[in-house]
């Protein structure tokens, strides 16, 4: 006789030392990260990692999950700039990008009350976790930070979270069906960067041929 299959919706809140599963009227779960397998943002045994995982979600029965990712603070790199300033925030912003340790890295910004954020986090450590559950037949919906959600996002059931996702689509850190623009106006940044570094070598040259123009010139007269 075929097992049973049980779908079910849940959110899963991501921190730095593991993660914890709220189901529909039942306890949450929680899984904790083992240091030698994740530690300081970076997974440091692949291998061992889906194994807990896995016997975790078969433990608990989370097999054909349907799930949301909520990351908390401590696993997010943030910043905000008042829009008024410009200038500092082209350059902060810069600067912020160049210190997020990560290989590959999700950007996300947004503005609200005349203020920019802009927010970045491991994408490996999310694309890792996604593959993990959708090899127990999981399905992930979406990834969401933290603070785009009410100061209450913790009191809010499971059933209130789900009803509300769909009008938070543009705020999906982890949408493979889209370009998000705020990303591709990072890359443009670097990009930038890039150039600018490029043309200091050439801007020096330049200005020392013009100071010994001048001083053949001065020698001349």
């Amino acid at each position: 006789m075929a097992e049973k299959v049980v779908k079910q919706n849940g959110v899963i809140w991501l921190d730095k030392t593991g993660l914890s599963v709220y189901l529909t009227d039942k306890p949450f779960l929680r899984l904790n990260f083992t240091p030698d397998v994740f530690s300081n943002l970076e997974i440091i045994d692949k291998l061992k990692l889906e194994n807990l995982i896995r016997e975790f979600i078969k433990q608990n029965s989370l097999s054909y999950l349907s799930f949301i990712f909520i990351m908390t603070s401590d696993v997010l790199f943030e910043k905000d700039w008042s829009l008024s300033q410009v200038e500092i925030q082209k350059k902060e912003e810069n600067d912020f990008i160049d210190s997020i340790p990560f290989e590959n890295t999700i950007f996300h910004s947004w503005v609200n009350d005349n203020r920019k954020k802009l927010i970045a986090c491991n994408k490996d450590f999310i694309a890792f976790i996604k593959d993990v559950f959708e090899k127990e037949n999981g399905h992930m919906i979406g990834v969401f930070p933290y603070s785009v959600f009410g100061a209450d996002i913790r009191n809010e059931t499971v059933k209130e979270i789900w009803k509300n996702i769909n009008n938070m689509k543009q705020d999906n850190l982890y949408d493979e069906s889209r370009e998000v623009p705020t990303t591709k106006s990072i890359e443009e940044i670097q990009k930038s960067k890039n150039t600018d570094r490029s043309l200091v070598p050439v801007l020096v040259v330049i200005f020392l041929v013009l100071i010994g123009l001048l001083v053949f010139i001065m020698i001349k007269k």
